[in-house]
């Protein structure tokens, strides 16, 4: 976990997430590419300077979006973290996926402000994109009084096959954050199993996938968004995480969109990692 992207769109809730991929950068040495989608009416990369004066607005946009490139980037330097920015056009075609593979990102940090939904989110499609898209850990976090904390993370999952080579991925982002996983299987009606075939089902996961003992919990509740934030606020957790399946036939489980419900509702950081990459 080395390096750390960070989107912005230079609001309060973009500032709270650097801050947080600062903290991460300052204890672990890790370095912060910080980046900026300005949406373009053309593609800009292939125009010549006497075309560009043709779209003054954007220019303008552009200029703008420089210059507070720039502060948080001194600020950021002025903390001792090493760090770099990118301003990244965008015509519509997503090309910040891309972006994240030819760097070799570890991990994207993203503010969300939570409290009209994901999709209203001011960073707009290029940050829901990434969340259902980027094959690394993604971590949403709103603003904080004080200083991020990951004593105590709550894993969902669902101890499927397919979520082990994501899940030894997710539990070391967790440790490498400061934080001690905790597992949790939600028990839902559609898919109800009794305690014990749960946890025999959870030890012979562990014991291919664990690489370090885990405490597991188990929660009954209607569906999994309601079992996580139920179990993470009773719990008093400080950040939840989970692995989701994009399309597949778990999608109605641990799908992207779980992740989306519980950054709305939740005050709490979400890590999520799309286990669909590691078939790629």
């Amino acid at each position: 976990m080395k390096k750390l992207l960070v989107p912005t769109d230079f609001s309060a809730y973009a500032d709270a997430a650097l801050d947080f991929a600062r903290q991460l950068a300052q204890k672990y040495d890790a370095e912060i590419y910080l980046t900026h989608v300005v949406l373009t009416p053309v593609n800009w990369t292939k125009l010549t300077k006497e075309q560009e004066n043709l779209y003054p607005d954007t220019l303008e946009i552009i200029r703008k979006a420089k210059k507070e490139l720039s502060l948080r980037l001194e600020r950021l330097k002025e903390a001792g973290v090493r760090a770099s920015e990118w301003l990244h056009f965008s015509d519509g075609k997503e090309r910040l996926i891309s972006y994240i593979s030819a760097e070799k990102i570890d991990m994207v940090v993203m503010g969300s402000h939570g409290k009209y939904g994901f999709k209203a989110h001011v960073l707009g499609s290029n940050t829901y994109t990434v969340l259902r898209k980027a094959g690394i850990p993604v971590v949403v976090v709103k603003p904080s009084e004080g200083a991020f904390t990951f004593d105590k993370v709550v894993l969902a999952t669902d101890f499927k096959e397919a979520s082990g080579k994501a899940f030894q991925t997710l539990g070391d982002t967790i440790r490498f954050m400061g934080g001690t996983p905790e597992l949790l299987y939600v028990n839902t009606p559609a898919n109800f199993m009794e305690n014990s075939q749960i946890k025999q089902l959870g030890e012979e996961f562990l014991q291919k996938f664990g690489l370090y003992p885990h405490e597991i919990h188990i929660y009954s509740a209607y569906n999994v968004e309601r079992g996580i934030i139920q179990f993470a606020q009773e719990a008093d957790v400080d950040a939840v995480a989970l692995i989701t399946h994009g399309k597949t036939d778990l999608q109605q489980l641990f799908s992207p969109s779980v992740t989306e419900n519980l950054v709305t509702y939740l005050d709490k950081p979400v890590i999520s990692l799309n286990v669909t990459a590691f078939d790629q």
